[in-house]
């Protein structure tokens, strides 16, 4: 019997060599109860498109709070092309712009019902204000229909006490007034010129976004009406038929995704939600 007293020193584990040893094995041990490490974020299947974008969007701050959760989330740069709503539906028609966000209204609903628009959704709602001067010009003290609100401005303008600032015609708002104020300002006896001029220094009737009062400096005004949730304006998003990109659909289901929703939300009361 060989004891370990009469080993050769070269073949005597020291105290080092067993403490390494032990040392590895540990260390083997370990590894193997690691989980494996979640692979690294999975690069986007497309390049970020080419997004018509209503000049509204682009003032209330919102595609500034979308380009920088897109950029964080999706490692994309955000391709904005800002136009009044009823320019970009056009774009949207004949395949100018491979998808839009836009005010939704019955130009919008004519082209999905052509099928020349698809993955339409409503994104956010900004409700609508009437104002104008502090002063009571046009009786609307206690008014809440659109429609006599609406008519006694444009009285108030034919009579020269009251100026009225209409929306441009490729505005949103234009479609928005003659659907809610029963064709008052398609009628001439109303919007004719005035008997007498309102002074020059006078503050026009008019009607706003909320998202875009919330973004304004006027403070020269006072708001007289809004909207009841039903006549909200509706943000929308679509694409067009015409033109296809491999992002937009990708970006479409992004936009209402949760994240996106937050930067929705963090613009309130300016925008809201549908459904809040």
């Amino acid at each position: 019997m060989t004891y370990l007293h009469d080993m050769p020193p070269a073949a005597v584990p020291t105290l080092l060599d067993r403490r390494r040893w032990l040392q590895g094995a540990l260390s083997l041990l370990a590894c193997a109860q690691t989980p494996v490490l979640a692979a690294p974020r999975v690069p986007p299947r497309a390049d970020s498109p080419p997004v018509g974008v209503d000049s509204l969007v682009l003032r209330s701050g919102l595609t500034a709070r979308w380009t920088t959760a897109m950029r964080q989330d999706m490692g994309w740069k955000a391709q904005w092309q800002a136009h009044d709503s009823l320019v970009l539906l056009r774009m949207l028609e004949d395949g100018s712009l491979p998808m839009a966000v836009f005010l939704g209204g019955p130009e919008a609903d004519a082209l999905d019902r052509s099928g020349l628009i698809h993955d339409r959704r409503t994104l956010a709602l900004t409700d609508v204000l009437l104002v104008g001067p502090k002063d009571d010009l046009a009786g609307l003290r206690g008014e809440s229909d659109w429609a006599r609100a609406i008519m006694q401005v444009l009285s108030a303008r034919v009579a020269g006490v009251a100026d009225w600032e209409a929306p441009p015609p490729s505005h949103a708002l234009a479609t928005w007034i003659d659907q809610w104020s029963q064709g008052f300002t398609r009628q001439g006896a109303l919007v004719r010129p005035a008997s007498r001029p309102a002074p020059a220094d006078s503050v026009a009737y008019t009607v706003v976004p909320r998202a875009a009062w919330r973004a304004s400096a006027e403070r020269d005004r006072k708001v007289w009406l809004s909207t009841a949730p039903e006549q909200a304006l509706s943000l929308q998003v679509a694409r067009s038929f015409r033109s296809s990109h491999p992002g937009a659909g990708l970006l479409v289901k992004w936009l209402e995704a949760p994240l996106a929703r937050r930067q929705v939300r963090a613009l309130a009361p300016g925008w809201r939600l549908p459904g809040a």
